[in-house]
C-alpha cells in the first residue's frame, strides 16, 4: 500500500501543480473568477496530495492499527484543505456579485478548460485503479475529489461561455454553487474522519 500511495500521490502533486498554473493563467488573462477559484482548488489538491505523501512516507514505521489512524487523520487534513477551499469559492463569488467585472471570453481558453476536465477525469480512473490494489482512505479521498474536480472545473467552463452571453455577474453565481458544493461534500466527510479518529 505504501508504495501504490507514494507513487499516486506523486503523480497528483505534478499534475495539479501544473493545472494550476493553467488554469490561474486563464483565470487572470480572462478576468474570469470561476476559472480563478477552480485554479485555487487544484493548489489546495496539490497540498492535499503533499499532506497524504507525507501520511504514506510515515506508514513504514507504524502498525496496521496506527497505519489506519494515520490514513484517517491525512485524510481529514485534506477534507479540511478542501473545505477552506469551498468556503474561498462563495465568499469571492458573493464578492463578484456585489462588484461584477467584465470577463473575456476565448476559444482558446476554453479549449484548454475542457482538456482539464479530461485530465482529471483520467485522474479518478488511476486513483481507483490504485486503490483496487492499496485499499486506501486517503485514495479514495481523492477518487471523490478528482470527481468533484470534473464537475467543478465543467462549472467553471460553463460560466465562461455563457458570461459572454448572458452577463458578467454569472460568474460569481458559478463559483457561489460550486463553493457550497464543495463545502457540504467536505464538511460530510470532516464529521466521519472525525468520528472514527474518536471512537477508535
Amino acid at each position: 500500500m505504501r508504495g501504490i500511495g507514494i507513487k499516486a500521490t506523486c503523480i497528483g502533486i505534478f499534475v495539479n501543480l501544473m493545472l494550476f498554473f493553467i488554469k490561474l493563467y486563464i483565470g487572470i488573462s480572462a478576468n474570469s473568477l470561476a476559472v480563478y477559484c477552480d485554479a485555487v482548488n487544484n493548489l489546495g489538491d496539490t497540498l492535499s496530495c503533499a499532506v497524504a505523501l507525507a501520511g504514506f512516507f510515515a506508514l513504514k514505521r507504524l502498525d496496521e492499527k496506527k497505519a489506519n489512524r494515520l490514513q484517517s487523520l491525512c485524510t481529514f487534513v485534506i477534507e479540511l484543505v478542501i473545505t477552506f477551499t469551498g468556503g474561498y469559492f462563495v465568499y469571492n463569488g458573493l464578492e463578484r456579485l456585489l462588484y461584477p467585472l467584465p470577463v473575456t471570453y476565448s476559444k482558446k481558453y476554453a479549449v484548454l478548460i475542457a482538456v482539464t476536465v479530461l485530465v482529471k477525469a483520467l485522474m479518478a480512473v488511476m486513483y481507483k485503479a490504485f486503490n483496487k490494489k492499496a485499499n486506501s482512505a486517503v485514495l479514495k479521498a481523492m477518487i471523490l475529489d478528482s470527481v468533484l474536480d470534473c464537475f467543478i472545473t465543467l462549472f467553471a467552463l460553463m460560466s465562461l461561455i455563457l458570461v459572454a452571453k448572458v452577463n458578467y455577474a454569472v460568474d460569481g453565481v458559478f463559483a457561489i454553487i460550486t463553493g457550497s458544493a464543495i463545502t457540504v461534500t467536505a464538511i460530510r466527510e470532516l464529521i466521519s474522519q472525525v468520528k472514527y479518529l474518536i471512537n477508535d
